[in-house]
């Protein structure tokens, strides 16, 4: 059956919210057709649904930024496009919009089996002793699904592989059955199932390296994560031979037209240590990692500091980033957080 085609321009009728919408209002029409148009849920009607579902990050990009919102509002997309705040979005960047959404994992690879976590013991709900798992109500943040999304899986939490029980055992709004309301934290030291990740660095299978795939599961004693790149093929790889997808603002530019600026890592060049960033999907610019703000949820390793230097080469994850102070809020462990800068912070 074809799929509709959107062709409507006005990013508040794309959505189908009024002028006035608020955040919420907003975010719970981009979760509706975000699901609706995402290109693995149409595999009959890819094309079309890929271009949908770009249209639909979009408009939700610029109507969940306050700045941006308020330029649309004035002077329409022509403003934005002058102010060098849009000009479309890419598939990759709106990978990473969705992803972000989800707090930096994909539902499709969770609960429609993108990663293959659903083959494992044939199926979440067919594990041996069975596996449920309750997502909580709320908006969008790190490690959290928005509510009414999905609800449940069947069984009990005792019934999950070790591979997997390290990466279940902190993800937040994931209880133990019906009764399980409590919420928990996401290991910070670890990627979440599903996140969108870019092969990096391999020596021994060069081939791989670029290509994306998602996080399938995570193995405590040999500390490698099981990834299922989109062709197909699953890898057993290191973190530090991961580069997540995410997308990231540009700061403290002397180029003043790129500050403020969304983009997409696609790369980091562990020579130059530039991330390779792509900015309204066509120009690409290297950036140094001052220049980059990583969102919320991402995972990345301290580095370079002078005091506290036992944090040095660890994982942690970003909670916040201060603007006037220019440092981020790492969540290290249950009881430790740490403000670096930007430079001491590198996926």
């Amino acid at each position: 059956m074809p799929m509709e085609k959107l062709d409507e321009s006005d990013y508040y009728k794309l959505l189908g919210v009024p002028r006035g919408a608020t955040e919420q209002e907003i975010s719970k029409a981009y979760k509706k057709l975000a699901i609706k148009f995402h290109p693995d849920k149409n595999p009959d009607n890819k094309e079309q649904a890929e271009e949908n579902f770009k249209k639909v990050c979009e408009a939700y990009e610029v109507l969940s930024n306050k700045e941006k919102r308020q330029t649309y509002d004035q002077f329409g997309k022509s403003g934005l496009n002058s102010s060098g705040m849009s000009g479309g979005v890419s598939s990759e960047q709106a990978e990473a919009i969705f992803s972000q959404f989800f707090g930096g994992k994909d539902p499709f690879s969770v609960l429609f089996g993108k990663d293959g976590v659903h083959g494992m013991g044939g199926g979440i709900g067919g594990m041996p002793g069975g596996v449920s798992f309750q997502f909580q109500s709320g908006g969008p943040g790190m490690g959290q699904m928005p509510g009414g999304i999905f609800h449940e899986f069947s069984g009990g939490m005792h019934g999950l592989p070790p591979e997997m029980a390290a990466m279940f055992s902190g993800m937040d709004g994931i209880g133990g059955g019906r009764r399980g309301k409590r919420t928990r934290r996401e290991r910070p030291d670890l990627l979440p199932i599903g996140t969108r990740v870019r092969v990096r660095g391999l020596q021994g299978a060069k081939h791989h390296n670029g290509k994306p795939g998602n996080v399938k599961a995570y193995d405590e004693t040999s500390q490698r994560y099981s990834v299922q790149l989109d062709d197909g093929e699953v890898l057993k790889i290191k973190m530090n031979n991961l580069l997540q997808i995410l997308q990231a603002k540009v700061v403290n530019m002397t180029r003043a037209e790129l500050n403020g600026m969304d983009g997409v890592i696609e790369a980091f060049d562990e020579e130059k240590q530039r991330y390779h960033v792509s900015l309204n999907g066509t120009d690409k610019v290297a950036l140094s990692p001052s220049n980059v703000v990583l969102p919320k949820g991402a995972r990345a390793q301290i580095v370079n500091l002078t005091k506290g230097t036992q944090w040095n080469h660890k994982v942690g994850q970003v909670i916040d980033y201060d603007n006037e102070g220019g440092r981020y809020l790492v969540q290290m462990s249950e009881e430790q957080q740490l403000r670096v800068k930007l430079e001491n912070l590198l996926l």
